[in-house]
Formats: C-alpha cells, sequence, structure tokens
C-alpha cells in the first residue's frame, strides 16, 4: 500500500520537473536568448605567461576630514 503511494508521489515530483524544465527553455527561447544577468563572473584572462609575477602596491588610503570646529559637550552625573 505504501509502495504504491510513493511511486505515485514519485511519478508526480518527476512530471512536475519535466514540465518546469520544458517551461524554462520556452521563456529562454521567447526572450531572444541567454539572459545578460546570468552570465558567469569569471576575470578574463590573465595574458602574462606561466611563472611570471606582478607585483601591485594598494595606494594608500585617504582618511574623511572631520570637522575643523569640535566643541566638548558637557554632563552632568546622577547619583
Amino acid at each position: 500500500m505504501y509502495l504504491l503511494a510513493a511511486s505515485g508521489t514519485l511519478r508526480t515530483i518527476l512530471l512536475l520537473v519535466i514540465l518546469w524544465l520544458l517551461l524554462r527553455i520556452w521563456m529562454r527561447v521567447q526572450a531572444g536568448g541567454p539572459d545578460p544577468r546570468q552570465r558567469t563572473r569569471w576575470s578574463e584572462p590573465d595574458p602574462r605567461r606561466k611563472g611570471e609575477v606582478r607585483i601591485e602596491q594598494a595606494e594608500p588610503r585617504k582618511r574623511a576630514a572631520g570637522p575643523q570646529d569640535v566643541e566638548d559637550a558637557d554632563f552632568e552625573e546622577i547619583k
């Protein structure tokens, strides 16, 4: 009895997956090609030869200049 329910469930899941894949393919065909947002984000190949090393120095970070006129705030101690 349980095996019949399991096979029916698996058959339904398989059918839904196949329908989802077909719908996805159909939507890509309707869109007119691959979606540019789905491209991989791989960097361009490096033109250097194997073993060649490049040393780069990072630019020093510039700190944001704070306000020149700073006032101390008064406070009261609560006992």
